[in-house]
């Protein structure tokens, strides 16, 4: 529709290579995977990728911010990037991968070897969190981390105690100080909205005003374009299928209208059923994965940074595969 509704345009041909590019990472991860060694390639690949955000981010900690934007009176770090999402996906995706190894390899490495990279991600990933101020991503990184106590509990109890105890300390040391200084600015607006002292427009950052307006936006087309989505009906509807919607879910709707969105939710709901079908560290790999895809989706949108998908979809092609190769552990 974009490519016949908007002929010759450069941003008709962006849009559809960019809005197709997860229909073309999945089915080609679903030949690519064949066996957790294919995912595990993929795996160490993206950490070795990681290195370098890690490099550009110490950099601008220890020397000089690249680029800084302020949001709600806090500093955040971009980097060489041009969001601060961009460090958050490394981030996230990367603290899933070594805390997936960790139960992964414990039958192979001892505990010390597994546990150094989980814990150099964590501190790496504490001063990110703490610089780009980004508040989705720290749902998502405590979801990660409390899935990874519970699955660390479930299959090697005094591992899952040790943990426990360093997350306790975590908290203690950085306290209620570090909490109203860095954490506290970024949920104040939703305070107030709770308190009364502003509309509900103002929730997540003004996120529900704008999800309000696009949906009016939505229903006031034709019928077909609700069943099958906006570019049936509107010339130039870029704004609405793109990352302006701060939303995937909504994106997704205005994109590809109901039908669309009921498929995604059907995808999303049989993956849930079939990872929780597998043993721990598969199980741990495929919540976590799905966790970071839906905790984002509700105030950014996801599926268009690729390198989240280059992660999230092999994982998902990893639960095609037959139960026994998904539950051996790799060694």
């Amino acid at each position: 529709f974009l490519l016949v509704r908007d002929t010759f345009s450069f941003d008709a041909l962006e849009y559809t290579l960019k809005l197709s590019f997860p229909v073309y990472i999945y089915y080609f991860s679903r030949r690519l995977i064949r066996s957790k060694t294919d995912l595990h390639g993929v795996f160490q690949t993206f950490l070795y990728s990681s290195l370098v955000v890690a490099a550009i981010f110490m950099f601008e900690l220890v020397f000089h911010p690249i680029n800084v934007v302020y949001s709600r009176g806090l500093e955040r770090f971009q980097g060489s990037y041009a969001d601060s999402m961009n460090y958050a996906v490394y981030l996230t995706c990367s603290l899933a991968i070594v805390c997936y190894a960790f139960l992964e390899k414990q039958s192979v490495y001892s505990f010390s070897k597994r546990v150094t990279p989980v814990l150099i991600v964590v501190v790496l990933g504490t001063l990110m969190l703490f610089n780009i101020n980004h508040t989705a991503s720290y749902g998502v990184v405590g979801t990660t981390l409390l899935l990874f106590l519970l699955h660390s509990l479930r299959s090697n109890v005094g591992a899952g105690i040790a943990f426990s105890i360093a997350l306790m300390a975590i908290i203690y040391v950085f306290g209620h100080e570090t909490i109203d200084e860095k954490i506290r600015p970024l949920v104040e607006t939703d305070i107030k909205v709770y308190e009364g002292e502003k509309d509900n427009e103002a929730l997540l950052h003004g996120r529900v005003g704008r999800w309000e307006n696009f949906l009016g936006v939505f229903f006031d087309q034709g019928i077909v374009a609700q069943f099958i989505g906006l570019p049936s009906e509107m010339a130039k509807p870029y704004m609405y299928i793109s990352k302006g919607s701060h939303n995937d879910f909504v994106r997704t709707l205005m994109f590809t209208g109901f039908l669309g969105l009921l498929a995604y939710l059907f995808v999303l709901s049989s993956l849930f059923v079939r990872v929780t079908s597998h043993k721990t560290p598969a199980q741990f790999l495929g919540l976590s994965s799905l966790a970071i895809l839906c905790l984002y989706s509700i105030s950014t949108t996801p599926l268009l940074y690729q390198p989240m998908m280059y992660v999230l979809l092999p994982v998902f092609c990893l639960f095609t595969l037959p139960a026994p190769i998904i539950d051996d552990y790799a060694g």
